[in-house]
């Protein structure tokens, strides 16, 4: 049919621009994004619901159910707003100030930084990270606008999910099984700025997919200044680069977060480099885990969160030498990725529960694309379980090992199968006694299944 979008080239604009086969004219940045709302309208809807699901949570359930005067807010929230006053102001230097507790990279304060303006402006009351207000009304400003920037990884999933073939009902289910995991890590803990880095990693693995390095380079560049952390997908999206692309990006993965983090580094260098490499959390407050003794120790219960975070680092570079190695398929490719994401949980010497959101999240995902619906079920029950084990108070050993024991068990649950991973690109010179068609990357014939 000539003139007619067909149902492949609706998913491929809608997921990165431009037909799936490569031809036709680029679409402009509006019907991209016509395109790109009308193939997620439930994520759309699911984010609504969301923030006003969590909005009248946090206003309500502490006059409603608790019977106290007081909202329920997340309290690390606003350690993100006092930064985002300072880059508001113009003092993004001042953002690594030990009394506000930031240690992740710019992006989010950034991002809220226009919600002091409009605060101020209005005349509302804020909380601090030093004194809390009972209803602080700034909350009325920025809770939708946190909630909203953290709830925009369901975009991501719902792509990622249409581009695995996942039905649309099934889909629709991943959305509301999602909703849970945002609830924990935006609405209680207050941290969308993991969420939004995993949705710009998983958008930028699509881009990459379909061979948009341009595209994929910046929005790597978007999960790095958001989340380093949720960078740990990078080395496996980097495995599939090709060479000639490689460096470039590679740069355009850390133009971001070099533009925003000079100022920082050029005013206040100590305090800047202190933040973000010794990475302290209060282990009093938090869950220390077994890791705390190879950890270094700072004044008072404070623990450098830097060892684990390299070990992590160094399992998903092992994970991005076995995609090089093997070229896995796609939802083999998450599914390590899913393991990247783990390792974090696995090394950390002081966990909070919101840790635990990413890497659940791509497990649900990948669960969906299972026949069977008992493994998207299992899933989900993995994750509560995890989730309720990780608000337990316990000792480091029986703290770390049920969630590291069932975040293993999610990762089982949603293991493609060894098939998925293929098989390693024959490197043997082109006279060797392999056939043609295994040189080319064929996959040869299974063992038993010779010609007829």
């Amino acid at each position: 049919m000539h003139g007619a979008t067909t149902v492949q080239e609706a998913t491929a604009i809608a997921a990165v621009g431009t037909p799936a086969d490569g031809t036709g004219p680029t679409p402009t940045a509006w019907s991209w994004l016509v395109a790109h709302a009308r193939a997620r309208s439930w994520a759309l809807v699911t984010m609504v619901a969301f923030v006003i699901l969590s909005m009248a949570f946090t206003l309500l359930w502490g006059p409603v159910v608790q019977h106290e005067s007081s909202w329920l807010l997340p309290s690390d929230v606003w350690l993100t707003f006092d930064s985002a006053r300072f880059v508001s102001w113009g003092a993004i230097g001042d953002i690594y100030n030990p009394g506000y507790g930031l240690i992740t990279l710019p992006g989010i304060a950034v991002l809220l930084a226009p919600v002091p303006l409009v605060t101020e402006h209005l005349h509302l009351t804020e909380s601090t990270s030093q004194f809390a207000l009972s209803r602080p009304t700034a909350w009325l400003v920025l809770g939708p606008a946190v909630l909203l920037i953290g709830s925009t990884c369901l975009l991501a999933f719902d792509a990622v999910a249409e581009e695995l073939g996942v039905a649309r009902r099934r889909r629709i289910a991943v959305l509301g099984l999602e909703v849970p995991v945002l609830f924990v890590v935006v609405t209680i803990w207050g941290h969308p700025e993991d969420m939004v880095a995993l949705g710009c990693a998983l958008y930028a693995l699509l881009a990459g997919r379909r061979g948009y390095w341009s595209r994929a380079g910046w929005l790597w560049g978007a999960t790095l200044v958001f989340q380093p952390l949720a960078f740990l997908l990078f080395p496996l999206a980097l495995a599939g680069v090709p060479a000639g692309q490689r460096m470039r990006v590679c740069l355009r993965a850390v133009l971001p977060t070099v533009v925003l983090l000079t100022p920082c580094l050029l005013s206040q260098w100590s305090m800047t480099t202190s933040a973000l490499i010794h990475q302290r959390s209060a282990a009093g407050l938090d869950h220390p885990t077994p890791w705390t003794a190879l950890s270094p120790k700072y004044a008072g219960d404070e623990v450098g969160g830097g060892t684990g975070r390299v070990l992590a680092v160094l399992v998903a570079c092992g994970l991005g030498v076995v995609a090089w190695r093997r070229r896995p398929s796609f939802v083999a490719l998450l599914w390590l990725g899913a393991v990247a994401l783990s390792a974090r949980c696995f090394f950390e010497a002081v966990m909070d529960p919101y840790f635990l959101g990413p890497p659940i999240a791509v497990m649900l995902v990948l669960a969906a694309t299972r026949p069977r619906p008992w493994r998207l079920a299992a899933t989900f029950a993995v994750g509560g379980l995890v989730g309720v084990a990780s608000f337990h108070q316990a000792t480091e050993w029986m703290y770390w090992t049920p969630v590291v024991a069932l975040l293993g068990l999610g990762l089982a649950c949603t293991w493609p199968g060894r098939a998925a991973f293929g098989r390693p690109p024959d490197r043997r010179p082109q006279n060797s006694s392999v056939p043609e068609r295994e040189r080319a990357g064929e996959p040869a014939l299974s063992r038993g299944s010779g010609p007829a």
